[in-house]
């Protein structure tokens, strides 16, 4: 039988509007968390691109410091390995500057700190992904558009968060712990619901991590053993095979770097007690503290500045959403809590912070109008917020919770805009950096220092300790390999004076090197007899060589 020619064509075209048509269709098909990860890298280099254009990225004492020391390790004057590694320092955690050594060889990221803004970017994007699927997780039984809905919510109060876009585009470490430790609870709560050993070491190794990067993440790590010892299941070998695989491998943080701060400097608690811990610092400025006395041993007063701190960061209507969308979320639970229990580790932090204040190892000021002190500590809180926030839209009615959601997505849009309607340099993190890292007397007085350096460089060797003065390095165009610091094999070699090579001195008064200048004759002799002060800015001294 004969085919007419006309029916071939129309055969033919159908075939080809057919594939049309699919490949217009595959596209459409993404995957939710593929969005998220888009959405998030999107909001990631848009906020980055602005902060850095209107120079608000690097402004922090922090951030310049933990480029730096990552700067140190791959610019030592030393050859040893173990000299450089020592660079690593105490007592900050060491995932960030492992993380940045790759980028830090290059000599703008390492000066304009984009290094460490790198790090805090992908961290963001993990966090974002991780709390996305810890959130689809917690209301995967809630039917219909909700199930969609609440996980977006969760991911909308983090990801879109003024304070956490700008603290993303720093060198900062709170993105890093953040993404560590909502990884690992999501992981852990992976684990519950099907006890496999991959799972198992996944949660393990992120916990390890989030210990290697803020010490807020020690506790949580402690109790996340517990969690496991209880949620365990099988025979009473299982369950203690599981419960020692999970324990060695989150001790390893911890233990690592108790042998870390023994092996450099002879105290596994260095990190806790030594001169440049937090507490260390409170007791050098302890005439400039003063005021947080009034925090020590008042348990209210310490628990009500934490909560302010976080209400600053995420916005007193979001936050009381969030505290709702809790209590919701643990009436439903009560009965079956400890299948839910591992995100109740992201409450952890927030009375870590507490005890810290009350033990007064750390201080925090979260209100602008008195001055900032640590509010960005306020920002790791906001995992819980964003997690149980959409829980609040349970209360209502099923057929109004569609509403509900809707409103909840518009208080959290009015809340951010109404916190960046002043501009984003009225932020409170970024006033916190700006006003102690640029703005105070001594960061005004390094940055004389630095143009100093910058239009009169050293023709040889600097001799400075870098502690306090370490931005004078990359604002002032200055080396690590071209420097004699506490870091450098030579500064334990002064003995007997202040070697030839050396053609500039910096000093700031009540430093390392100034007690040593007084402490040790020789260096006090070759100091006033071989070279003049050029410089004298605040505390800061600047002598060079006149006389070989």
């Amino acid at each position: 039988m004969m085919v007419k020619p006309s029916t071939i064509l129309e055969d033919d075209g159908a075939r080809l509007k057919r594939r049309v048509i699919r490949r217009r269709t595959i596209p459409l098909n993404v995957s939710p968390a593929l969005a998220v990860v888009a959405v998030a890298a999107t909001l990631s280099i848009a906020s980055f691109v602005f902060f850095f254009a209107n120079g608000m990225t690097n402004v922090y004492g922090d951030g310049v410091a933990h480029v730096n020391i990552a700067r140190k390790v791959v610019d030592s004057p030393d050859d040893s390995l173990w000299q450089r590694y020592m660079q690593i320092g105490s007592p900050w955690l060491p995932v960030q500057t492992v993380l940045m050594l790759p980028l830090v060889t290059n000599e703008w990221m390492w000066r304009t700190g984009a290094a460490g803004s790198v790090i805090s970017m992908l961290s963001f994007v993990i966090a974002a992904l991780s709390l996305y699927q810890l959130a689809k997780g917690l209301y995967r039984n809630e039917g219909g558009s909700l199930e969609e809905a609440l996980p977006l919510l969760s991911v909308a109060i983090f990801a879109t968060n003024p304070s956490v876009l700008y603290l993303q585009s720093t060198p900062m470490t709170e993105l890093v712990f953040m993404a560590a430790l909502v990884t690992a609870v999501y992981w852990l709560q992976r684990w519950i619901e099907e006890q496999s050993p991959k799972r198992l070491a996944a949660a393990a190794l992120a916990t390890a991590v989030a210990t290697l990067a803020r010490y807020e993440a020690w506790p949580v790590a402690a109790l996340s053993i517990l969690i496991v010892a209880v949620a365990s299941s099988g025979d009473r070998i299982a369950r203690i095979k599981q419960l020692t695989i999970y324990s060695a491998l989150v001790a390893i943080g911890p233990m690592y770097w108790l042998w870390h701060n023994w092996a450099i400097y002879g105290d596994a608690f260095e990190f806790l007690t030594g001169p440049n811990s937090a507490r260390g610092i409170y007791l050098q400025n302890r005439a400039s503290l003063g005021w947080s006395k009034i925090f020590v041993g008042n348990a209210a007063l310490d628990t009500l500045t934490i909560a302010t701190a976080t209400a600053v960061c995420v916005g007193p209507f979001v936050l009381f959403i969030g505290a709702a969308g809790f209590v919701r979320w643990l009436v439903g639970e009560r009965k079956t809590l400890i299948n839910s229990s591992p995100a109740l580790l992201l409450l952890v932090p927030f009375f870590f912070h507490v005890l810290s204040l009350y033990r007064g190892e750390i201080q925090v000021f979260p209100l602008s109008a008195f001055g900032l002190h640590n509010v960005r500590y306020g920002l790791p809180h906001m995992f819980g917020v964003a997690l149980w926030a959409p829980a609040a839209v349970l209360f209502f009615k099923p057929p109004a919770r569609r509403w509900a959601v809707a409103a909840a997505f518009a208080v959290v849009f009015l809340q951010y805009g109404y916190l960046a309607s002043e501009g984003p340099s009225q932020l409170a993190v970024y006033q916190e950096g700006y006003r102690n890292g640029v703005n105070a007397r001594p960061a005004r007085d390094r940055a004389k220092v630095s143009e100093y350096l910058r239009s009169n460089p050293p023709s040889r060797l600097v001799l400075m300790n870098t502690g306090a003065l370490g931005p004078l390095v990359s604002q002032g165009g200055l080396r690590f390999s071209n420097l004699i610091h506490e870091g450098s094999a030579r500064w334990h070699q002064l003995n007997n004076g202040i070697p030839g090579d050396v053609s500039m001195v910096i000093v700031q008064e009540g430093d390392p090197l100034d007690l040593r200048l007084n402490r040790e004759p020789a260096l006090a002799r070759d100091l006033a007899r071989e070279f003049q002060e050029e410089l004298s800015v605040g505390g800061i001294k600047l002598f060079e060589r006149t006389a070989n």
